[in-house]
């Protein structure tokens, strides 16, 4: 790992006996002692007073390029370390090293940056010249910046702490102003919260902005999903269900934070959830992070795993035809040739493709052309395809969209809880929506398309938790009162996943209600969920909740998870019917239309 040349490691290094003995023979040593060759007698000072005083780094920089003795030249012309860095210009004038070496010059000029190294701290910005050094490492190994690179980020090494870096261009027809970017990325820095990425520092650079975000973690949660890593298997079993079972409020609890403070996410999806070696799990690449992004930090406009866990009033439909390549030439005796044929005139008509992304060609559109010496045909394939595109990125649905896709998240880490991986869910979630017969379109199994399969599966969840329960209480498993959590916590997730915006609970009504179930499973008594409580939060923010959510009932404590249906909803005492026989109030009813959810009657568990 590099050590750069810090104000404190210059000072440590730069010591009496280092430059004595660094300065060369005994003539020199005793040449420190004497005094300044400026001044007229109004100073004592020596040589050695003055490069302790002022002159460290000037020293420094001539001992490294192997000239210790010009020191006194240096000094003599009243030079300290505010005068560097020196110009080309300026050393060619000062002449320095007699003759006007123009090799040393360029010696000094590279290597005067080695040792005016500007600092990176948290929550600063700095300001490196062209040739200056930042004091990161790029984790390749490699010394300095990545400046002319074409990627938009990496990771790098400040401090011996990994950062992921991006790279913003502040030049050209795709830059953003470099003011602007100070500005929106100091507003950022303020932005702590124990599970959310954030920025830590910034820096500019000739035509670039860059900022270093922490922490960098190597596992997303996508990929742990898939194969969990040996760091989590070495965990004991019941260590890894609680582990499972805090990180539904620590990803809860950093939305809500970043909902308290005005922002939202805007791309919430297993990949933008990432896992580090302790086991702790971290909210990443929210929407203003992404904002100064000329690429939108999303790469491709269209990506499964996006549509997947997307809110429904994120995607439209959109019909689209499309050119596929035609066939070869084929002529009437049955030949083919490359010859390029003249498209007819006459508008070919089109048939659409039902398949969502359709792997076989829509039906081709025949044409002729003639030519002297024989006839041919082409076939010209086109297909209306109907797919999904994102709404605007920015819109007032922000929040609650944000909510359904961070209920998705929570639902996939219930699942794998309950021993059940993404494949599984994902094939029950598109189960209706399969094509008959070999090569047809992958099933669409996401989220909002299939809310009633979703349905299905969380009501499997909570029955798989009442029968581990059943187990528990006989002795022969690790506590009731656990799996019981486990399904108050798949109870209130149907609160996030309601089809209608305005249906769903705030973030911060399902940090409470869920950080209550953790906090019971866990035995905390502080009622904080997972522990990653703020240290500036107090009684205003608990106030401001208990505002938000006064016109719901707050049934978390006393919910009869297993007595009643998943989808039974909380509402106020006035607005429900009886239902000690199983019947829907209006409200139920209705909310449950729109989730497209059997009525209560229908419900497959009964009390």
């Amino acid at each position: 790992m590099t050590s750069w040349w810090t104000d404190a490691r210059i000072n440590n290094t730069v010591t009496r006996e280092y430059i004595v003995r660094e300065v060369g023979p005994k003539k020199l040593q005793d040449a420190l002692h004497h005094p300044l060759g400026f001044g007229d007698g109004l100073t004592d000072d020596t040589y050695l007073d003055w490069i302790l005083d002022k002159g460290r780094r000037c020293f420094l920089i001539l001992n490294f390029i192997g000239v210790p003795d010009r020191i006194f030249q240096l000094i003599d012309k009243s030079l300290d370390d505010d005068d560097l860095p020196l110009s080309e210009d300026a050393l060619y004038d000062l002449n320095l090293f007699g003759g006007r070496s123009e090799t040393l010059d360029k010696k000094f000029y590279r290597q005067q940056f080695s040792v005016l190294v500007q600092d990176l701290v948290p929550g600063g910005h700095q300001d490196f010249g062209a040739d200056e050094v930042v004091p990161l490492e790029p984790r390749n190994g490699r010394k300095g910046s990545i400046t002319g690179a074409s990627q938009t980020s990496d990771r790098v090494y400040v401090h011996q702490k990994l950062y992921t870096r991006k790279k913003i261009p502040t030049s050209g027809d795709n830059g953003v102003d470099r003011v602007h970017f100070v500005m929106h990325l100091k507003a950022l820095q303020s932005l702590k919260h124990p599970h959310l990425v954030s920025v830590w520092a910034t820096y500019t650079q000739q035509d670039f902005s860059y900022m270093l975000l922490y922490p960098t973690t190597e596992l997303s949660l996508k990929q742990f999903l898939d194969e969990q890593p040996k760091f989590f298997k070495s965990l004991e079993k019941q260590q890894r269900r609680e582990t499972l079972l805090q990180w539904t409020h620590c990803v809860i609890a950093a939305l809500a934070y970043l909902h308290e403070n005005g922002l939202s996410h805007q791309s919430i999806r297993p990949s933008n959830v990432t896992i580090d070696s302790n086991n702790t799990i971290y909210l990443a690449n929210f929407a203003a992070l992404n904002a100064l992004d000329s690429t939108g930090g999303s790469g491709s406009p269209y990506r499964t795993e996006i549509y997947d866990h997307a809110a429904p009033e994120n995607w439209r439909r959109k019909s689209s035809v499309y050119d596929v390549a035609p066939d070869k030439t084929i002529h009437p005796g049955g030949g083919r040739t490359g010859r390029r044929i003249r498209e007819s005139t006459k508008a070919p008509s089109v048939r659409p493709s039902t398949a969502f992304f359709p792997s076989k060609r829509a039906r081709s559109v025949t044409t002729t052309t003639s030519s002297s010496n024989s006839s041919s045909t082409a076939r010209l394939n086109k297909a209306l395809i109907t797919t999904f595109s994102p709404a605007e990125r920015f819109t007032p649905a922000a929040a609650p969209a944000d909510v359904f896709s961070m209920s998705t998240i929570i639902l996939h880490l219930m699942s794998l809880l309950l021993g059940y991986g993404p494949k599984a869910f994902a094939t029950h979630r598109g189960k209706h929506n399969r094509q008959a017969g070999r090569g047809g379109a992958p099933a669409d199994a996401s989220f909002h398309v299939n809310l009633t399969q979703v349905g299905t599966w969380m009501e499997m969840l909570v029955k798989e938790a009442k029968e581990r329960e059943k187990k528990d209480q006989k002795g022969k498993g690790t506590g009731g009162n656990f799996w019981r959590s486990v399904g108050g916590v798949v109870h209130n997730v149907e609160a996030g996943l309601r089809r209608e915006p305005s249906e769903r609970h705030t973030a911060q009504e399902l940090e409470t209600r869920i950080g209550k179930y953790v906090s019971r499973a866990l035995g905390n008594i502080e009622g904080v969920g997972c522990g990653c409580k703020l240290e500036d939060e107090d009684a205003e923010r608990e106030r401001v909740k208990a505002e938000k959510g006064k016109d719901r009932e707050e049934t978390c404590e006393e919910e009869p998870i297993f007595g009643e249906p998943i989808y039974r909803l909380s509402v106020p005492a006035t607005m429900t019917n009886d239902t000690s026989m199983g019947v829907d109030s209006p409200v139920d009813q209705e909310r449950r239309i729109g989730m497209g959810i059997p009525s209560r009657a229908n419900w497959p568990l009964r009390a």
